[in-house]
């Protein structure tokens, strides 16, 4: 948003498979600086500039793209370890650095409310 300074996003997966056609990169996939009460006046340029991307996988290029130079991503970029609630499931469910295959399992708590049980324990 306009004003919206000093953000970092990194290995995430953005879009849909198979739905992002009209879209385009800068302007449908991030839409970085604008004021959504008058999307007529020009982004901030400041909030582009300050703006931390690496490392995300989207569906409109089918491609991962980084600001600065590539680099492996860890695991989590907070937790030393994969939590235990994943159990067998894949960690990370999600690998924005990875092209082949961005989303390589499910959150765990949405296999639970698929299933129908959301609030019990697998």
């Amino acid at each position: 948003m306009y004003g919206s300074w000093w953000h970092t996003f990194i290995g995430n997966v953005l879009g849909v498979s198979g739905g992002m056609g009209g879209w385009t990169y800068d302007k449908g996939i991030w839409e970085l600086g604008y004021d959504p009460s008058q999307w007529d006046q020009d982004p901030d340029p400041k909030v582009l500039s300050t703006t931390l991307r690496d490392g995300n996988f989207d569906y409109l290029t089918n491609s991962v793209h980084w600001d600065r130079v590539a680099q492996a991503l860890p695991d989590s970029l907070y937790l030393s370890g994969k939590p235990a609630f994943f159990g067998s499931n894949p960690w990370p469910w999600v690998d924005g650095s990875n092209s082949t295959l961005p989303l390589p399992g499910t959150l765990p708590a949405r296999t639970r409310f698929d299933a129908g049980t959301p609030n019990s324990v697998q």
